[in-house]
């Protein structure tokens, strides 16, 4: 608004020496500074000066009368005394003499409207200009459109309001609201980076087949699961997931607590197991092993269940000679849900150098591994972008992949735990047989890990069709140990031991010359051998020697703990059962 110019005015009849007379003390509301005025308090004279009117512009401080002429010159108001003026850029009524001209109003007029916005359906076009001035312009602008409406004039409690700024409280939670926005833009842009599609990954991908036969049908088509979850009873325990999320996932539900009720399972799947011996013993550290993350709308879209199946080799670390008798070194995933459908196959480079390629199981040779670049990080990557905590994961053995993958993981459906051997209901029926048995169908003597996988869902496809109702597999091979008396079995042996170890621990313990100690099959850190004694009288003698209390396995076999140094221990079993145990394992 501009400014108003005032012509000053003093006393015509002030003696010299005195104070002349204050104007505003004879007006109505008589003059508001008291005491402190500068004017004597007496009524003037006619003619002395011209009182100001209420609706003057004035200055509460009382220094000069003053009288309009077309403009006017505002002082600041003193911070002393409340303020009862306009504030600044308010509107007030102005004289005739004090009216602008008629182009400036009507264009003020213009912006105004504009930056109200008042009957205009569109919004404004963005400013084309980048120079400062009318960058600071638009800022005003919409200021101004921003702006409260401003108190009528002579309402001094809206204009107090105005000036009053917002309590603390207000303002605290303001902020906390405006943080809060943008944690949560910010969460929401961190969880769409780290949580890629499986399919937009850019992997050094290394395909490679053995496998060119015939595609594996199934028996027959499986029902279709509605969500018949209501009857399964999950065991009690510690909370462990279980797929509620999908009916693909609720399908494969039974069959999981089913696999987890093996005798063997607890063992297998201890994933804190694994994860010290690779701390204990140098091979990887506990960050290198991972879990996929819970369900949600990030992974709806991603298949919700898989069949895996991977390679392995044997690596030693050339510094401090620790070996990994799991190295990955091919990983195969299909989609359980439309098996035909290959999610990723290639091969992987190890990072130490293999010792142990295991050619005559997965047909790997060195060259294959030569320019290889996808590595264990990349596969664990894939599986993070693919899986989610309640993602079925079926195969034979699984647990062997997962540790391979160093992926903890408990929504296995694991065929080795489902089917029981005929003639031996502990032991692990091989997917050659399952494969012979459930599908009629002969497995390549070379592995292909693609072929593994649809082998092992096909099974499970046919043991979940018939609801678990499904006869003993009988084995088309014996045993590559049978049961023998004259034989002792030892489990459990830590990979620092070697045949010698055991064979000089019977002579020391029992006085017991063994004819033979097989050589040791380890899975994972720990393995198991066989014994060979001259006859059953031996091998008796050799176990009633040693020390500690007898007690039965879960065959009923009985066995002892001889313990090692380090406070570990063995076990020795016999491979004759007892009398009286037979006879109660066969009238059950």
């Amino acid at each position: 608004m501009p400014a108003t110019k005032y012509t000053l005015f003093s006393s015509a009849n002030a003696k010299q020496g005195e104070k002349p007379p204050c104007a505003f003390f004879a007006s109505a509301d008589g003059c508001r500074n008291g005491d402190k005025c500068k004017f004597a308090h007496v009524l003037p004279g006619a003619g002395d000066c011209i009182p100001v009117t209420r609706n003057r512009s004035m200055s509460s401080s009382s220094v000069v009368s003053t009288e309009s002429e077309g403009e006017v010159h505002e002082p600041k108001a003193k911070k002393t005394g409340e303020n009862i003026f306009a504030a600044p850029g308010e509107q007030v009524k102005k004289s005739p003499k004090a009216k602008a001209p008629q182009s400036q109003e009507k264009k003020k007029g213009k912006k105004r409207k504009n930056a109200e916005g008042d009957g205009n359906p569109f919004a404004n076009p963005k400013s084309k200009s980048a120079t400062p001035s009318n960058s600071q312009q638009a800022k005003k602008k919409q200021k101004r459109s921003e702006d409260p409406p401003k108190p009528a004039k002579g309402d001094f409690a809206a204009m107090a309001a105005m000036a009053t700024p917002p309590p603390p409280s207000l303002l605290v939670q303001n902020s906390a609201k405006k943080s809060k926005s943008k944690s949560a833009k910010k969460a929401k842009v961190k969880q769409e980076e780290t949580t890629p599609s499986y399919l937009n990954l850019k992997l050094p991908i290394a395909p490679f087949s053995l496998f060119s036969g015939t595609k594996v049908e199934k028996d027959s088509e499986p029902p279709q699961s509605d969500d018949d979850s209501s009857d399964i009873s999950v065991p009690p325990g510690p909370a462990i997931p279980l797929p509620n999320s999908t009916a693909t996932g609720r399908k494969w539900q039974k069959a999981i607590i089913q696999s987890r009720e093996h005798n063997n399972y607890e063992g297998c799947f201890d994933f804190k197991k694994y994860i010290e011996a690779d701390e204990e013993c140098g091979r990887a550290k506990a960050s290198d092993w991972f879990k996929a993350k819970p369900f949600g709308p990030w992974c709806a879209s991603n298949p919700q269940a898989i069949a895996i199946d991977c390679e392995m080799c044997e690596t030693r670390d050339p510094v401090t000679g620790v070996s990994d008798h799991k190295a990955l070194c091919r990983v195969s995933i299909v989609n359980a849900e439309k098996p035909e459908e290959v999610l990723l196959d290639t091969l992987v480079k190890p990072e130490w150098p293999v010792v142990n390629y295991r050619t005559w199981v997965n047909g790997i040779k060195k060259e294959h591994l030569e320019n290889v670049q996808f590595t264990l990080r990349h596969a664990q990557e894939f599986m993070m972008a693919l899986c989610s905590d309640e993602t079925v994961i079926a195969g034979h053995a699984v647990h062997n992949d997962l540790v391979a993958l160093r992926m903890e993981h408990y929504c296995n459906v694991d065929s080795a735990c489902l089917f029981d051997v005929k003639d031996a209901p502990d032991a692990t029926i091989s997917l050659k047989d399952l494969a012979m048995a459930c599908l009629k169908t002969e497995m390549p003597k070379t592995h292909d890990s693609v072929n593994d996988a649809r082998v092992a869902l096909n099974c499970l496809e046919y043991y979940v069709q018939r609801d678990g109702k499904v006869d003993p597999i009988e084995r088309t091979t014996p045993p590559r140990n049978r049961t023998n008396a004259n034989q002792l079995f030892i489990h459990r042996i830590p990979r620092v031991c070697q045949p010698s170890h055991l064979q000089s621990m019977f002579l020391v313990h029992t006085s017991v010359q063994p004819k033979e100690v097989h050589d040791i099959e380890f899975a994972g850190d720990t393995g198991k051998t066989f014994v060979n004694f001259p006859s059953p009288r031996h091998a008796n003698l050799a176990f009633d020697t040693l020390e500690g209390d007898e007690e039965p396995d879960k065959s009923g076999r009985m066995q002892k703990k001889v313990y090692l140094r380090d406070g570990n221990y063995v076990r020795v079993r016999k491979m004759v059962m007892p009398r009286e145990n037979r006879d109660r394992r066969q009238s059950t």
